[in-house]
């Protein structure tokens, strides 16, 4: 498999917390990864690290062989690396279909024009009508995004960051304020994106239904740094990472 992100010795101080204490982290293109961990193991400062929202006090980011450890987050999106985040970032006075249309404008450098009639755009239109079949949004196209059932707004707020065409996606919590039915939903899209439009994806997530019904390889944090890391049934077999996250022995207040 081709290596698409490398991450070494990266650490992320505030004060006198260590949130992301020498993390090392390799993603393979294809790859489904999870990172999941108590609160405060630093997972999302990770994905801040990533995708440039936060800069690193040490270590360094490398992508597609790249370095961008310095580069912010515009330009990492330009380079095919796109995030979500936990609370909601759609548009809710836009409708679904223009929602998809910013970035797709945007990835063609027409943002300048992003205020003419989208039907101007006949290509761009097309791709966001593509999108929202695989996103299950087509017959919700016209409607105001903030209107839309919570569930399909987080559908919508995957398809953004799709629709930039990433190599690799970020995705920060996307089950959050989903039932089961909507999280089984949001399993199944993740997985049809990867098939059908080439994502990789790195996922923090809580719930473990979808951590092992999704992930192909699992990195556990803890205190800011990886506590360990395989297949999802390796991960539900280790006894450390159940005494520290998975709440099977007595110890789970870490």
């Amino acid at each position: 498999m081709t290596v698409l992100l490398v991450a070494r010795g990266l650490r992320k101080r505030f004060g006198d917390l260590a949130a992301v204490d020498g993390l090392d982290l390799q993603v393979e293109e294809g790859e489904c990864v999870a990172l999941i961990g108590p609160n405060g193991a630093g997972k999302t400062t990770a994905l801040n690290l990533l995708s440039g929202h936060l800069l690193p006090d040490e270590g360094h980011i490398t992508f597609r062989g790249e370095d961008i450890t310095r580069l912010p987050p515009h330009a990492r999106v330009h380079r095919g690396l796109a995030r979500s985040f936990q609370v909601m970032t759609v548009f809710p006075e836009l409708t679904a279909r223009e929602n998809l249309l910013v970035p797709i404008l945007a990835r063609q450098g027409a943002a300048r024009d992003a205020l003419r009639p989208v039907r101007a755009y006949r290509e761009a239109e097309e791709e966001a009508n593509s999108l929202l079949g695989d996103l299950g949004l087509r017959e919700a196209a016209e409607a105001p995004a903030g209107s839309l059932p919570h569930g399909d707004q987080r559908r919508l707020e995957l398809g953004i960051a799709v629709a930039s065409r990433p190599r690799l996606c970020l995705l920060d919590e996307p089950s959050s304020g989903l039932n089961p039915l909507e999280r089984a939903g949001l399993m199944q899209l993740v997985r049809r994106l990867a098939d059908h439009r080439g994502v990789t994806f790195v996922v923090v997530e809580h719930d473990m239904d979808v951590v092992f019904g999704l992930a192909n390889r699992v990195v556990v944090m803890n205190r800011g740094r990886v506590l360990a890391e395989g297949p999802p049934e390796d991960i539900r077999n280790n006894r450390e990472v159940r005494e520290t996250y998975l709440g099977e022995e007595e110890d789970v207040s870490c």
